[in-house]
């Protein structure tokens, strides 16, 4: 389960808004890659999260987050934890996460060393402007939204994603998950929802023969898997079946996104 420590760092709140997206219709390789990209941002923000609260920072210093971002550093995820003075971001705690290894942790000691990094900064301000925008949105628990801001695209737009948080053992919600897209001058480009409603659904017990069952959904706003169901998948350690409004039904098992059945043909009348 994730560490509720993530999720009480902050009370956030969602929003409302347009409805496009970064990811054109059917191009499940980056849908793919998005998910992936939002299980591994995910985790080193847990991770860290765990690390950092293990440091026994000052509570007058865990309250004064207000966010987190992630950067790549080579084949690391660098987490930075930070503060707002007049609504400029500075650094708290900042951890280094690779290959399920938390490393150069840091508590900056001075003013002078407390700035965050250009690329920090932006995704920072997007982080905020995302949640200054969402006052609406669907939140599936009473836990604050887990939120995962992802490297700006080719257009300036970074994505942010505000995902209702795991709080039970193998129960994993499909609803209450949004994707907000901030434009490079910090205005919200694009909202979407990944649900109408609330869902969880669980990892099956076992059969007496002791395989595996994988979870299954039906997905009724895109003819194909999102990047939510590929980070499920992820997290739960195994496939989800996704039925979508056509008939068609697909395997999502990790990053893998596989067409199992054709959508069925329309009924004639």
């Amino acid at each position: 389960m994730r560490s509720v420590a993530l999720a009480s760092l902050l009370m956030i709140v969602a929003s409302p808004a347009a409805a496009q997206r970064t990811i054109p219709s059917a191009d499940l390789a980056t849908v793919s890659a998005r998910g992936q990209a939002i299980y591994d941002y995910d985790q080193a923000a847990w991770h860290t999260t765990d690390a950092m609260t293990e440091k026994h920072l000052p509570d007058a210093a865990l309250r004064a987050i207000r966010g987190w971002v992630v950067e790549p550093q080579g084949d690391a995820l660098r987490v930075t934890y930070f503060g707002l003075t007049d609504g400029r971001p500075y650094t708290i705690y900042v951890a280094d996460y690779a290959h399920g290894a938390v490393s150069n942790e840091r508590i900056p000691a001075a003013d002078s060393d407390r700035a965050l990094s250009p690329l920090a900064l932006r995704l920072a301000a997007a982080r905020v402007a995302a949640v200054a925008a969402g006052e609406t949105l669907l939140k599936c628990n009473d836990r604050a939204f887990n939120t995962v801001v992802l490297p700006p695209e080719a257009s300036g737009i970074i994505p942010v994603y505000l995902l209702t948080p795991q709080t039970v053992n193998d129960e994993y919600p499909m609803g209450g998950h949004h994707e907000i897209d901030i434009a490079a001058d910090g205005s919200m480009a694009a909202q979407r929802d990944f649900t109408r409603s609330c869902l969880t659904v669980a990892d099956p017990a076992p059969p007496p023969d002791g395989k595996r069952v994988a979870m299954i959904v039906t997905h009724l706003l895109d003819p194909h898997p999102t990047e939510i169901h590929v980070f499920t998948s992820l997290s739960a350690q195994q496939p989800v079946f996704v039925g979508t409004a056509d008939g068609a039904l697909w395997t999502v098992a990790g990053a893998r996104i596989t067409q199992e059945s054709p959508p069925k043909p329309p009924a004639r009348h």
